[in-house]
């Protein structure tokens, strides 16, 4: 569970900005005593100014009230940055994160199909049913140079985008 930051997060933004207790609650309309006493986490803000200080912040609700997460810089710039949107331009940010996940599956999922054909198990398989369509049987050497061979020219032609 993560712990709570609120108090020294609205302080640390306070200062960030340069901003005076004083200045500070009369941007929010409350007295100096009143963000004094959040700051000290004797009081906690209301909903209305929690949502009104992540506007002034110019920072999303999860950094203000837990501070700096693990998300990544890209990550936490994203959330920054779509948090300040109208609502219909979220949505275009939303569609176009699913469409990007969408091409990553596909593409995870031709790589797996990729690294499967390289695998030791899939070749030799190959190879068995090669030699059985001949009729003939392979020494180990035959087996280990054929199975390389296998793995080259399928590598390559995978990196050429053949496959």
């Amino acid at each position: 569970m993560k712990k709570i930051r609120l108090p020294e997060m609205i302080d640390y933004f306070r200062k960030e900005n340069s901003w005076t207790m004083k200045e500070f609650g009369e941007k929010l309309g409350k007295s100096e005593s009143a963000i004094s006493k959040w700051i000290k986490g004797v009081r906690s803000p209301m909903v209305e100014d929690f949502d009104k200080m992540v506007n002034l912040f110019n920072t999303d609700p999860e950094t203000l009230m837990y501070g700096a997460s693990d998300l990544s810089t890209t990550l936490s710039e994203i959330n920054k940055i779509s948090s300040q949107l109208e609502e219909p331009r979220q949505k275009v940010v939303l569609d176009t994160a699913k469409i990007q996940l969408k091409e990553q599956d596909e593409q995870n999922k031709v790589k797996q199909i990729e690294d499967y054909r390289l695998s030791d198990e899939y070749l030799e398989e190959q190879i068995s049913k090669a030699s059985a369509y001949g009729g003939g049987q392979l020494n180990d050497n035959d087996k280990e140079f054929f199975k390389r061979l296998l793995k080259n020219t399928l590598k390559e032609k995978i990196d050429k985008g053949d496959l």
